[in-house]
This record gives structure tokens, C-alpha cells and sequence, in this order.
């Protein structure tokens, strides 16, 4: 008689299912254990017994020339393949994996990527052709692909909603005192019978189907060289869907033509860190679980030595319910956990439960602990049920290089991954905030945002960061990206930022590099995009581009006293950018158009905020030379002359009699458009400045005075326009301060009596507001 392997259908992740089959392979006690996953992951699974793992964890496999391409076998405690490892390697027994290779299905979803991004284009190319636009194809699609769910058709079959329940009450939370085999036979059937009738209804496309025969000849080949390799029992830990696949009558022949030539890539396999959110259904992952806490819970249960029963299993759930909800400042006592319970079980025992599952443990919630309320049971949902575990790994277990100094600068900062949302706030001033900030903008750098900066003044490198901080499992592949830069985060981080400076476009790019590295400590690296920058610098003709580089760079050098920096070379730099934005400021605000216009004002405000920062006196005056030149050239863009003269005002370096000229002469005659957006940038700003200065609001208020009715009708709507900036509030103001005319100034100054306090601290504070002598 033919041997055959024993197929243990079960559900991933599912704790019934691992109960089961723990309890199952005790019963068979098998010579081999075969499980479903990538070959790949044969030489991990000798790991998976050191103490120091801590589920969630995944198997990563990732293709060696392309580490973004990936694929991640996670597994909780409750995970039957977890717990098939865990047999085998305490009963001495061969463990591997059967399913068909990491290197096939990525090299395929590569193909696959690659075949889409080719039929956009061809149908890009196809829609350009066609003159009037219409879809060549328009019409001929099929009609999509119906998947139906097999354990559906199961469950409608036995009577339930859909097949989470029947699944649940039937495996996961079972009871019905039969041995673990006889239920794994009984599944083996029905879920044989829900493939055929899959496959008689079409739930699946033929391309679908194609892939799931090419993976089941692979375990079929596995498992015939375990049978002739092993005299004992053979079990195989399997997805229930595959059990009937798995059992098809092929030959050697037939399998070995269905998966001959198919494409392979080099792949690297490591452990990586999961979480609890991975794993549940509503982060995306296909084979995920509604709800990872409660599975939790009920693995509890099952591998408990203590057989509490169901009163105890029913406590506990309500009192960790209780507990998360006082902390959340919610009025939930020992008594209305124990009211709630009792109703679980009263609730279970109603509807034919052996114990209480989620939704009646959840309804006895809502009912005494909330009263009925689902606020403060949606506040703690995500702890409750879904969770907040994230899984360690064991010293011992070689990881690539990249991964293993992430976990050391973990332990050096204190920082630990975590999937819920933190703030901290970082002192540069200290060893410890200076090492944290440093270790998150390397990693930053490297593409994998851990932490984002939230604090509007944290950008300027002062002494205060507040970060933000939320880990991802996805962030392992990012790690395994990096590792074509170097070994480690500092090597990785400074090559990705010299390779991204020699591909960068535009100068204002390479600053930001060079605040980037500045801020992560990588001199090396900054050197070498500032040598970049001042090449680049010097074949640059764009201002705004120019200015837009200068700003981040003075930011660092004013405030940057946290790092080490090398002063000398950035004040060189932005001498050399601010000469050339100097020099060619008024030719190159000429003939702007309006998007051109409107990044050239904010380019302006933020460089001359920066000049006023760096305190060199001659580019300074330069700078205001050049706002004095743009008011007076006829060919400059409205925008920019109007933010220059209104920029000398502020200053006070133009009087009121000679700004009501130069303002004149950009309204008088003009059209209403150029006019309407030279009075856009000269009034921009807070309507507080516009209600306080006199000079600046009569003399808007003598130009509308002035104008004739044809024109007034004309220049309304940009007059509108550039006042939308203020508020309610803010106009209705100064309609009131119009309405109340023109204070005249007193002719006797003021009387400021001497204040030695004062006149001691004022040079600090000119320093402070980059000032000069005569701005007072």
C-alpha cells in the first residue's frame, strides 16, 4: 500500500489551530515535519528555539540586487507553523520548509511589476495616437474574476453568517472533546469539497489557478523525498486550502514540466521584527487576522499547563477590558468586570459555546463596563484587540550588519520600536538628545523615517527637537535597501547622501543635503556635498534656486552651535552664494511669468530673513542696494518690486516722501493687472503691520481715493485679491482705523530718559535682531 504524509489543514495564525496541532503531532509523533513557506527558510528555523525570540517575528526574504523587492513570513505564538517549529526542534526532529521558492515568486513579481509598467505605457502611447481621444479598448474588457471564499460556501452550509465564525466556533474556539486527527480528517474533507466547488463555480482566474498548482508541485516534490528519506510518519503543516491540491493524484513528470524554467533571483533571508498591527486584517496583510490581542488571549488558554477553564479565561479578558479603560480616566471597577464575565459565559452558554469568544466578550463589555456607550470601548480597541507587541530577536541570531547596528544604537539611545505614535523632546545640549537626533536623522537619510520632526523650530537646529516617532515593520526592508551604502547606519547614511548630492537637481537640493549631514554628524559627507554645491553654484543661473540655497545654510551656522560644524567652509559658501544672487538679482526679475514671480517672493523673504541672520554687513547693504535698484527698473516683474519697496519701508531706509514717489510711479499709468500685482506683494504680510503703520495704510488708502470710476471697477477685484490674506477681523479693523483718519505726530519727541540697564544690553540686541547701528 502506497505511504502517504499526513496534511494538517490549518489556518494561519489561527490558535485552535496550533492547539490542535500541537495536539496532533504529540498523538503521530511524526519522524519529519514539513511546513509551508520558502525553501529559503530551512537555515532560520534552527533559531526560532533561542530564548531571546519573541514573537511577532517574520522570516524577510528579500532579492539580493533589489532589496525592495521582498516578502515577509511573519509568525505570532499562535501561529500553527510557529508552533510546528517549536515541536520539532525540542522532539530532535528534521524540520523544512515546502513551498515553492523566494526566489521564483519574487522573481515573478518582479515580471509581473515590469509587464504592468510596460502595458501603461503601450496603452499611454496608444491613447496619444488616438486622435479623439477614446479608448481603443474601451468596451472589451471582461468582465472581473468573482473570488469566492471557500469556507463561505462552508459556512453557509452549516448555518452561520460567514466563514470567520464558522471557522472560529469550529477550530478556533473548539471543544467538542475530539481527538486532534479526527478533526484534522473532517476539515481534510470539507475544505476538498469547498476547492471543487471553487473551482466548478470559476472563483478563481486561470492565472490565479497557475500559481497555486506551481506552488503545490513543489510541496508535492518536498514531500515525496521526505517520504522515501524517512521510515516514520511524515506531517505536513498546511494552509486548509491546499490540502486537496495537495492530495491530486500527479507524477514526477507533471509536476517537474508545470515548474520547469521558471525565473529565480539571488535572494538574502533574515529575521526581522514584526508586530501585533501586521498582523491583523486591517493593516492590508492578506492572511491576517481580525483581531491578534484576542488570538492572544485564547492561545492562553490552550497552552496553559493550569487548565484555569472558561471562568477564569472570561476574568482575565475583562480585567485587562477594565484596566486599559481607567486608563484612559473611564469609571470601570472590579465589580462591573466581574458583572461582565459572568455575562460572557451566560452569553456563550446561550449561543452553544464552550466559552465565551470575541463577540460575546465584547457585547458583556459594552454592557457592563460602558453601559452601552461605544466611546470608551473604541478608545482602547487598537490596545485591546488588536495590540501593541512587537517581537524581539535573539542576540545570537546573525542578522545582516545594517539591522544588527540598528538594535545597537537602539540600546545605546534607549530608543525602543514601537507600532503606536510617540513624541519625545530631545536637549542637543545633552550627550543623551544629541545622540538620539543624531541616530534619527541618519536614519532619515537612509529612507527609513522612524521619526519626524513636528516642532516648527526643531529645523533650525537649535537646542530643542520634538520628534515623532512610529515603527513599521516595513521599516526591516528599508534597512535591508540601505545596505548597499555600507555596514553600518553612519556608513549608509553618509554614502546615500553622497550618491543623492551627485544626482541631485538644483542647488537648493544640495543645501538641504548639507543641513542633513550637518544635522547627522557626518562632516565627510557635508564636505563633500558642499563641494558640490559651490561646482553647482557656478553654473547656476536661477536666483530663486540660489536664494533658496542660502537660507537652510545660515540656519545651520546661526543656530547649529549643538554640532560640530565646520564653520569656515559654510560661511565661505553662503558668501559665495549670497555674492551671486547680489550680482544678478535685478537682470534675472525680469520677464518673470506668474508662478515664476510668486516662488521668486518667497525665495526673496526667506534670503533676506538669512542675510539678516548672518550679519555680514557688506552683503547686507549690497542686498538693500539691489532692493533700491529693482523698485527703479521698469522691466522687473510688478510681484518683486512691490516686496522690494515694501522691504525698504520696513527697514526705514526710505522716507515717506520718497516711498509715496516710487509708489506712485508703479500705479500711475499702469494696467490694472501689473498694478493689482505690485499691491498684492507690497501690502502681503499680517493686516496687525497694515493697522499700525500709518505711512503704509494712507498711502494705499490716497491711491484707491484717487483713482477714477472706470479704473477703481477694473483694479477691484486684484484690490480683493490681495486682501484675502487677512481675516475677518483683521479688515474689519482697518476699515475702523481709515474711518478714524490720519493721527498727526507730535512735534516735540518723546522725553526717553537714560537707562543704563538699556543702553548696556543694546548692541546684544541689535546682534540678536541683526541689526545695524544705524537701523536705531
Amino acid at each position: 500500500m502506497k505511504r502517504k504524509a499526513h496534511l494538517f489543514g490549518i489556518r494561519h495564525h489561527g490558535p485552535g489551530s496550533a492547539a490542535l496541532l500541537k495536539g496532533a503531532l504529540d498523538a503521530l509523533d511524526p519522524a519529519c515535519v514539513l511546513i509551508e513557506g520558502s525553501t529559503e527558510g530551512d537555515a532560520l528555523i534552527q533559531h526560532a528555539a533561542l530564548p531571546g525570540m519573541k514573537p511577532p517575528l517574520a522570516m524577510l526574504f528579500y532579492a539580493a540586487d533589489e532589496a525592495a523587492n521582498a516578502v515577509f513570513a511573519p509568525f505570532a505564538e499562535f501561529s500553527p507553523e510557529w508552533v510546528a517549529m517549536q515541536w520539532a526542534l525540542a522532539h530532535g526532529r528534521p524540520v523544512r520548509f515546502i513551498d515553492w521558492p523566494a526566489a521564483v515568486s519574487l522573481a515573478l513579481t518582479k515580471a509581473a511589476r515590469e509587464e504592468r509598467l510596460a502595458a501603461l505605457e503601450r496603452k499611454a502611447a496608444e491613447l496619444t495616437e488616438n486622435s479623439d481621444g477614446e479608448d481603443p479598448e474601451e468596451g472589451a474588457s471582461e468582465a472581473p474574476t468573482i473570488r469566492l471564499d471557500p469556507l463561505d460556501l462552508l459556512a453557509e452550509a452549516a448555518g452561520y453568517g460567514d466563514g470567520e465564525s464558522f471557522w472560529n466556533v469550529l477550530i478556533e474556539q473548539h471543544g467538542s472533546g475530539q481527538s486532534p486527527l479526527e478533526i484534522f480528517a473532517a476539515i481534510e474533507a470539507a475544505m476538498t469539497e469547498a476547492r471543487q466547488h471553487q473551482a466548478d463555480a470559476g472563483g478563481m482566474s486561470d492565472a490565479e489557478w497557475l500559481r497555486e498548482k506551481r506552488r503545490e508541485a513543489f510541496m508535492r516534490g518536498h514531500i515525496r523525498d521526505a517520504l522515501k528519506q524517512h521510515d516514520g510518519e511524515v506531517a505536513v503543516v498546511i494552509g486548509a486550502w491546499h490540502v486537496g491540491g495537495l492530495r491530486t493524484e500527479t507524477t514526477v513528470a507533471e509536476d517537474r514540466a508545470i515548474v520547469k524554467d521558471l525565473p529565480r533571483v539571488k535572494v538574502e533571508a533574515t529575521w526581522a521584527p514584526w508586530s501585533d498591527g501586521r498582523l491583523s486584517y486591517a493593516s492590508g496583510y492578506g492572511a491576517g487576522v481580525i483581531s491578534p490581542g484576542w488570538y492572544r488571549h485564547l492561545w492562553s488558554l490552550y497552552s496553559s499547563d493550569r487548565h484555569d477553564g472558561p471562568e477564569a479565561f472570561a476574568a482575565v479578558w475583562q480585567a485587562r477590558t477594565a484596566a486599559l479603560l481607567r486608563q484612559e480616566g473611564f469609571d470601570a471597577s472590579t465589580a462591573s468586570a466581574i458583572e461582565a464575565a459572568r455575562l460572557a459565559l451566560g452569553l456563550a452558554s446561550m449561543r452553544g459555546l464552550s466559552v465565551p469568544g470575541l463577540a460575546e466578550m465584547r457585547d458583556a463589555s459594552l454592557s457592563s463596563l460602558c453601559h452601552g456607550d461605544d466611546i470608551p470601548l473604541a478608545m482602547i480597541e487598537r490596545r485591546l484587540y488588536i495590540g501593541s507587541r512587537i517581537g524581539e530577536i535573539d542576540e545570537a541570531v546573525p542578522q545582516m550588519p545594517l539591522a544588527k547596528d540598528f538594535e545597537l544604537w537602539c540600546r545605546r539611545t534607549r530608543l525602543k520600536p514601537e507600532e503606536t505614535a510617540s513624541e519625545i523632546k530631545l536637549d542637543l545640549r545633552s550627550e543623551a538628545g544629541l545622540l538620539k537626533s543624531t541616530f534619527l536623522h541618519r536614519l532619515n537619510l537612509i529612507g527609513v523615517h522612524w521619526g519626524r520632526l513636528i516642532d516648527a523650530e526643531a529645523g533650525r537646529g537649535t537646542y530643542r527637537e520634538i520628534w515623532s516617532l512610529a515603527w513599521s515593520p516595513d521599516m526591516s526592508v528599508g534597512l535591508a535597501e540601505a545596505f548597499v551604502w555600507g555596514l553600518t547606519i553612519e556608513q549608509a547614511a553618509a554614502a546615500a547622501t553622497i550618491d543623492r548630492g551627485r544626482n541631485a537637481n538644483g542647488i537648493a537640493a544640495l543645501s538641504e543635503l548639507v543641513r542633513g549631514a550637518l544635522v547627522a554628524d557626518l562632516p565627510e559627507a557635508a564636505s563633500a556635498c558642499i563641494d558640490l554645491l559651490q561646482a553647482a553654484a557656478v553654473q547656476n543661473n536661477d536666483i530663486t534656486d540660489l536664494m533658496n540655497a542660502v537660507a537652510p545654510l545660515v540656519r545651520i551656522v546661526r543656530y547649529g552651535t549643538a554640532r560640530k560644524l565646520p564653520e569656515p567652509e559654510l560661511r565661505a559658501l553662503i558668501t559665495a552664494l549670497s555674492v551671486e544672487v547680489n550680482a544678478g538679482v535685478r537682470i534675472g526679475s525680469r520677464q518673470l511669468d506668474d508662478d515664476a514671480a510668486s516662488q521668486r517672493i518667497i525665495a526673496m523673504r526667506a534670503y533676506d530673513e538669512a542675510l539678516g541672520l548672518f550679519g555680514d554687513p557688506a552683503l547686507l547693504a549690497e542686498w538693500r542696494r539691489q532692493l533700491a535698484l529693482l523698485v527703479d527698473d521698469e522691466q522687473a516683474a510688478a510681484p518683486v518690486v512691490g516686496f522690494s519697496l515694501r522691504r525698504l519701508h520696513d527697514l526705514s531706509l526710505w522716507d515717506e516722501p520718497r516711498l509715496s514717489a516710487a509708489f506712485s510711479r508703479q500705479i500711475v499709468g499702469e494696467s490694472p493687472t501689473r498694478a493689482g500685482a505690485f499691491i498684492e506683494a507690497f501690502i502681503s504680510g499680517s493686516a496687525e503691520v497694515l493697522i499700525q503703520d500709518q505711512t503704509l495704510l494712507f498711502l494705499i488708502d490716497e491711491w484707491l481715493c484717487g483713482l477714477d470710476e472706470e479704473v477703481f471697477v477694473e483694479s477691484l477685484p486684484l484690490f480683493r485679491r490681495a486682501l484675502t490674506g487677512f481675516d475677518a477681523v483683521g479688515r474689519k479693523r482697518i476699515m475702523e482705523r481709515i474711518a478714524g483718519g490720519r493721527k498727526e505726530r507730535s512735534a516735540a519727541p518723546d522725553v526717553i530718559e537714560d537707562n543704563p540697564a538699556f543702553e548696556r544690553a543694546l548692541p546684544l540686541l541689535k546682534t540678536i535682531l541683526g541689526m545695524d547701528a544705524h537701523d536705531f
